[in-house]
């Protein structure tokens, strides 16, 4: 279970929202934890191929920074982390095919939160790695101090954290950067409708025309179905081409991606445990991708 790779130490403090996190695993056993942690502490990824990781987790210093949810490791974010490390628990049929390395290759992650995939992708050998999130300076300060306790020395003039908000793609970085990344990042971004199309125009604008240029997606469906299948129509329409979809469990059975299931009313609980892995790239040339809806 994806839950047994994060270790969350004994709460420091007695602050209600400590006691609350601690105590969920003891009063609903049987429930699938989706996120891991606190503002202000810390986790351990115990990573299969690159041992333990720790992850501090940002503090929040407004509503609105909570808001953004990077103060918690995700799921997904492990999920990816274990994909592009090579060493997931599992593989089935559906994702045997799909080669998640990075080695010598261009990363950027978007959304990064703590920037474990960030973190592992130069580890697993990329030859850049940009980690990004929205320009809060306490995420950014976060993400700093991860990538400088989990990234060798020799390793950290290839990775670099970079505040990036989705859809401004006229500031300095993003001018510089345009086309630059053969693999972009993305775990548990999917959640806000509205953001969607400002989310995809950041990746084709970071994403060259390249036939091996992909975007690797994993995001939960714990805040529902629709939200997940209205970035994919989104961005088939601005201009991805979905090149392979499917849907994993935290335990690694896998099974076809739908857009609806059991008529549209999936049990909260049940749905926790399930996550979208999707890989996305531009049309390749004579592509017609008016399909949109037919993926899966």
């Amino acid at each position: 279970m994806l839950s047994d790779l994060i270790e969350i130490p004994e709460p420091s403090s007695s602050s209600p929202e400590d006691i609350l996190s601690s105590s969920v695993n003891i009063a609903f056993p049987d429930e699938t934890r989706n996120i891991h942690g606190n503002g202000g502490s810390h986790v351990i990824y115990k990573s299969r191929r690159f041992g333990d990781i720790r992850l501090e987790l940002v503090d929040p210093q407004s509503e609105s920074g909570r808001k953004l949810f990077a103060h918690y490791v995700w799921n997904a974010g492990v999920l990816l982390a274990e994909l592009i490390s090579g060493l997931a628990a599992s593989v089935g049929e559906l994702s045997e095919s799909v080669n998640c390395s990075v080695e010598g290759e261009s990363v950027m992650e978007l959304g990064a939160g703590t920037g474990v995939a960030g973190i592992v992708s130069i580890l697993a050998g990329a030859s850049r790695t940009v980690i990004s999130d929205y320009p809060a300076p306490e995420i950014l300060a976060t993400l700093r101090s991860n990538v400088e306790n989990n990234v060798p020395s020799a390793k950290l003039n290839s990775v670099s954290v970079q505040g990036h908000e989705w859809g401004v793609l006229t500031d300095d970085f993003s001018v510089a950067n345009q086309k630059q990344f053969t693999v972009i990042l993305c775990a548990d971004c999917l959640w806000v409708i509205g953001e969607h199309q400002s989310l995809v125009r950041s990746m084709l604008h970071f994403l060259p025309q390249s036939d091996k240029a992909r975007v690797w997606i994993v995001a939960g469906f714990h805040t529902g179905r629709a939200a997940l299948t209205s970035f994919f129509d989104v961005a088939t329409e601005e201009g991805l081409e979905v090149e392979k979809i499917w849907e994993r469990d935290v335990d690694g059975k896998e099974r076809e991606w739908s857009r609806i299931r059991d008529g549209g009313r999936e049990n909260v609980s049940e749905r926790k445990r399930w996550l979208v892995v999707a890989v996305l790239r531009r049309p390749t040339a004579g592509c017609s991708c008016s399909t949109t809806l037919d993926y899966g």
